[in-house]
């Protein structure tokens, strides 16, 4: 006996091989597993050969990882049918889900393989029992086998047919040529082969023809109208755990499943699972605390809640009825929030943080942000907020970066979601500074804007989870489950204009209402309320403001640009927020006076003492009296109190930069101010009633008499109206409450739910009180549905506050009303109303004015004003109440359920392509795959290279007519489909650092020089620099950081919250990936 054995070392199995074929006229091979990349290895030579080929287990084991073994079928007597389907059902499975045959060359060694069955000379079976051996059998040809005494050559050993096995790994296989060691092998070869059975053969031809080839992709071109119902089937199909907790499971009864709140939880829990975060923001009224409560119970994660301080108490009670472990934090309390956090975490354990009214968290400059983004990253985030693309690109950015690193995103619908951002903000940063200039109309910022907030969309739409109630009445099975539970929509009505005359107060009115509302490039000698206290920087002479500038940053690391810039906007705030006190109530106007007085006489004796402005950043400016009347222990206890304000942002400027009229303006302000309270408020005061209040008396009267079911809300924006108004109607025998956050009390909140909460129980419901005052602190998470209508005693200059208010009486759990009715509430003059009865009063119109701004100057007639108004509101109610993208492709996939083309687009094989020749803004090869449980879109021609684009654009591209027919493919077709196709699942991950950033890792080479710090420590905080994956406030504290302070660099951002980052980068390429199919628009 002589052998050779073969290791893949000095020689390849396949060279071998290779180098016996030509000498051969047939070939026998047994293997455990057929891999199709080993018969490619030998395909050219195999041509003209007659084969059998016999598996004794399994078709390819790498690739068709996920079909189950025929070996793990354990009983003896099994169906050779279900061997054979078996087989076919994963050769099907290679073909279409990996990606070894999808090349054009590989296509053509494929139809060699197709073509030598149709022609009978391949034959493929499969062993009737588990056979896991090897051997390869060689019949020599007529001029080799030397009269039949050298018939061929048997190579036996560990290599199944695959590129592994004859090429790429270390085997041990022996050869032997001997004619008894042939004819033995053959032996038992045929023997197996008797009891085989057949999976391809010409004599079968037709069974594997329909139980493969028709299976496959293989030289087929699909109908565009199936791909594209296929797409959205695969993009909006809603995988749902049978073991989803729905609000009726969790609270026995007192909640009810509805099925657009269902699926929201679903579909947020898929995306907390894919991206980390999940953004529910569906709008006012549908239920967004029901949905994060019913996340919180299935997730089963340790949970943390972040909310408004009016909320707290609510979530406290969502917590317990949803009955899922959490602690709630207030808004201003996140370091206590990080804290806790720290103090319960567990390694490698995730939190679920949810943040209620999360746009509040929109700067990521803050200190509060920076808390919050150590909390967050890492953990799962659940951010709730009604209006998630109506900020500016850098709000929604903030918030994105809670739980997503920007150069290294899960979200595949951009190719760098941080590049990506930070073009918007750019964009955005230019387009306001041309309308500040007057460089573009209204209108084309407006189209600008809007653009961008649809690119926005595009981005961040796997995260998000937003229906409109247009959007429960236009997807059916949503429609239908509402209607099914008897629960109807209400659209509420358009504002209605309410009117109060002012009679003998109207001079005093206009006057008190010229003078606090400056008007720039007036020509009068009149002084006007300039706010001056509140804007110091504006005063600084123009020759210190470099000195100072440098002294600033040296001493406070404050940027002088940026203090000028706030200051100038404070003191504009502080103008129109006295218009807007005032023309709320007396009430307001008199508490707004008192402290503006006050404060302003706190600066002048601030400087009369130290000869210093004092600028506080955060807080209420302490009387100067308060440091020098604390202790008789001199200067020392002084400078202790100074210091520990300087550590809450406190500083002073020197009155050696500050110009001369500054002190005359603040005391100019002073006296104006004292004037108007002396007029308004002093002994021989004008007021002898207050007509806005006794005409609303009235009309809550009257409207209580001709509606007595009718409750109803009043807004104002200020606790001192509400608390004014609220006692005003009590004293006039009205039976109304008031609340504020200062009432936010349990006996408070369970007064409203009894008095105006249609979904509590009938038993549990009170009449005590028909009228509710309140500020905006009620304005989230109440049910005030047995309220009927909204009443805005001041001017509603804000529109996304009014839908918020409508939101509290237009609940989805309850219907109580038809219609629904806003009122806003102006001051007139009747006298000049009577006269000019198609003209907007003088008085009125400058109210609305100074609270409106510039874009209401053009109008003059009541009608005007009125469609104004009307507009507005219908403006923010459409961004609001607008259909989504998604509805009208949810809608026609509804439609085509249980149809024979929906069925038809379901038997699609992945990796189908098609081409079409249609009008369509984007030309070239696009691809739809998945990875994991999320997709991705791709767009690739021959001139650029492949981009990711949206869902809601790839689906217009995909949006087909049911007749329309595919065309032939493009020569140029496979190789832009393989230059898409190779970088399906990949992204941009290059940094693209922005000054801050390069600035930043300067100042981390730095230490690293130095050895101020650990060396692994700075090496972690340079690699998440590097990826943007911390917040603009901690990078500012790096820039700002001397080498001396080093070692607060380790307090401010830790090196487990950097661990905590770079362990979740490492993270981010998990998931299968599977291209579902292909489209060339030519």
């Amino acid at each position: 006996m002589s052998s050779n054995f073969i290791t893949n070392k000095e020689k390849f199995l396949s060279d071998i091989i290779n180098g016996i074929l030509p000498k051969t006229d047939a070939v026998d091979i047994l293997v455990g597993y057929f891999y199709y990349s080993g018969y490619i290895q030998l395909s050219e030579n195999l041509k003209d050969k007659q084969i059998r080929i016999l598996v004794g287990l399994d078709i390819d084991l790498h690739i068709s990882k996920h079909i189950r073994e025929v070996e793990a079928i354990r009983n003896e007597f099994i169906s050779r049918n279900i061997i054979k389907e078996e087989y076919y059902k994963q050769f099907v499975h290679i073909f279409n889900d990996s990606d070894f045959l999808d090349t054009a060359e590989k296509l053509e060694q494929f139809k060699m393989f197709y073509g030598k069955i149709l022609d009978g000379t391949l034959e493929i079976r499969k062993t009737l029992d588990p056979c896991h051996s090897k051997m390869y059998l060689f019949a020599y040809n007529d001029l080799m086998n030397e009269g039949g005494e050298l018939p061929g050559v048997l190579i036996t050993g560990s290599s199944n047919l695959s590129y592994q096995g004859l090429k790429g790994r270390l085997e041990l296989n022996a050869r032997f040529n001997d004619k008894q060691d042939y004819e033995e092998g053959k032996k038992l070869f045929d023997e197996l082969w008797e009891s085989s059975v057949v999976v391809a053969s010409k004599d079968n031809l037709d069974e594997w023809n329909n139980k493969v080839m028709a299976r496959i992709w293989y030289d087929k071109i699909y109908s565009p109208y199936l791909m594209y119902v296929r797409v959205l089937k695969e993009y909006f199909n809603i995988p749902t755990s049978e073991n989803l907790l729905t609000p009726y499971d969790i609270t026995e009864g007192r909640y009810s499943n509805l099925r657009y709140q269902t699926d929201a939880v679903q579909m947020a829990i898929n995306a907390l699972n894919n991206h980390n975060g999940a953004i529910v923001a569906d709008v006012v009224g549908l239920g967004k605390s029901v949905i994060a409560s019913t996340i919180a119970r299935n997730l089963r994660l340790r949970t943390i809640i972040v909310c408004p301080p009016h909320l707290y108490k609510q979530w406290e009670g969502y917590r317990d009825e949803f009955g899922f472990t959490a602690s709630v934090f207030s808004a201003g309390k996140i370091e206590d929030a990080v804290l806790h956090y720290q103090e319960l975490v567990k390694d490698g354990e995730q939190f679920l943080i949810i943040i209620d009214e999360a746009h509040r968290f929109r700067n990521e400059y803050t200190q509060d942000y920076a808390l919050l983004h150590n909390l967050c990253f890492g953990n799962k985030v659940l951010l709730l907020t009604a209006t998630p693309f109506n900020n500016q690109p850098a709000d929604i950015y903030a918030l994105i970066k809670l739980f997503q690193i920007p150069t290294n995103s899960t979200l595949k619908t951009v190719e760098n979601l941080g590049a990506s951002f930070k073009d918007l903000i750019n964009k955005y940063k230019k387009l306001r500074e041309e309308q500040r200039v007057g460089k573009k109309t209204d209108e084309e910022i407006k189209t600008q804007v809007n653009d961008m907030a649809k690119k926005i969309r595009s981005i961040i739409s796997p995260l998000v989870v937003r229906r409109s109630r247009l959007d429960l009445q236009g997807i059916p099975e949503y429609a239908y489950d509402l209607k099914q539970q008897n629960i109807q929509l209400v659209m509420p009505n358009d504002p209605e204009e309410l009117e109060y005359d002012l009679s003998e107060l109207k001079d005093l009115y206009t006057t008190t209402l010229d003078r606090i509302n400056k008007s720039e490039g007036s020509s009068d000698d009149v002084y006007r309320f300039k706010a001056a206290r509140y804007s110091p920087v504006l005063y600084i002479k123009e020759e210190s403001k470099d000195k100072l500038a440098k002294e600033l940053e040296d001493k406070t690391g404050v940027k002088f640009n940026l203090l000028l810039g706030r200051q100038t906007n404070i003191g504009k705030f502080m103008r129109h927020l006295l218009v807007a006190r005032f023309e709320s109530s007396v009430a307001a106007f008199q508490a707004s006076l008192g402290y503006m007085i006050q404060s302003s006489e706190h600066m002048l004796r601030w400087i009369e003492q130290r000869h210093k402005i004092p600028v506080f950043k955060k807080g209420n400016l302490p009387d100067v009296s308060a440091f020098y009347d604390t202790s008789d222990d001199g200067m020392e206890e002084i400078e202790e109190l100074f210091e520990k304000y300087e550590a809450r942002g406190f500083f002073e400027i020197d009155m050696k930069y500050v110009k001369d009229s500054f002190v005359t303006d603040v005391k100019a302000d002073v006296q104006l101010l004292k004037n108007l309270q002396e007029q308004w408020f002093g002994e021989d005061n004008m007021i002898k009633s207050d007509p806005k209040l006794d005409s609303f008396i009235r009309i809550v009267s009257k409207q209580m008499k001709n509606d007595p079911n009718r409750k109803l809300v009043v807004f104002s924006e200020f606790a001192d109206t509400v608390n004014y108004l609220g006692k005003a109607l009590v004293n006039a025998g009205l039976p109304a409450m008031k609340y504020t956050s200062a009432d936010a009390t349990s006996a408070n909140k369970d007064l409203i739910r009894a008095n105006f909460d249609a979904g509590l129980k009938p038993a549990l419901q009170q009449n005590d009180f028909y009228i509710l005052v309140a500020t905006d602190a009620i304005s989230e998470g109440y049910n005030l549905h047995r309220a009927g209508a909204i009443f805005n005693y001041d001017i509603p200059y804000n529109p996304t506050r009014v839908i918020q208010r409508i939101g509290r009486i237009n609940r989805i759990n309850k219907k109580v009303f038809d219609q629904l009715y806003i009122y806003n509430y102006f001051p007139t003059d009747v006298g000049e109303a009577e006269t000019r009865t198609k003209e907007i009063s003088t008085l009125k119109m400058a109210m609305i004015h100074a609270i409106m701004g510039e874009d209401t100057k053009a109008l003059t007639k009541e009608e005007d004003l009125q469609v104004y108004f009307k507009e507005r509101y219908r403006k923010e109610l459409s961004r609001n109440e607008e259909e989504s993208w998604d509805t009208p492709y949810r809608k026609l996939l509804n439609s085509l359920k249980g149809t024979d083309v929906y069925n038809n687009a379901l038997e699609l094989p992945h990796r189908a392509r098609t081409a079409r020749r249609v009008d369509k803004p984007k030309k070239g090869v696009l691809m739809f795959g998945r990875k994991g449980d999320d997709f991705v879109f791709k767009i690739g021609d021959a001139s650029n290279p492949p981009a990711m684009i949206s869902a809601e654009e790839a689906i217009s591209l995909f949006e087909a007519d049911i007749n329309e027919k595919p065309v032939d493919l493009s020569k140029n077709f496979d190789a832009v489909y393989q230059l898409v196709k190779s970088s399906l699942f990949s992204s941009e991950v290059k940094d693209r650092n922005e000054k801050e950033q390069i600035n930043a890792l300067a100042k981390i080479k730095v230490l690293m020089s130095k050895q101020a710090l650990s060396k692994d420590y700075l090496e972690d905080l340079a690699q998440v620099v590097r990826a943007d994956a911390l917040s603009g406030y901690e990078i500012r504290f790096i820039n700002q950081l001397m080498p001396k302070d080093a070692p607060k660099l380790p307090l401010k951002i830790s090196a487990e919250y950097l661990a905590r980052i770079i362990g979740y980068q490492n993270k981010v390429d998990d998931g299968e990936e599977t291209l579902i199919l292909s489209e060339e628009l030519q």
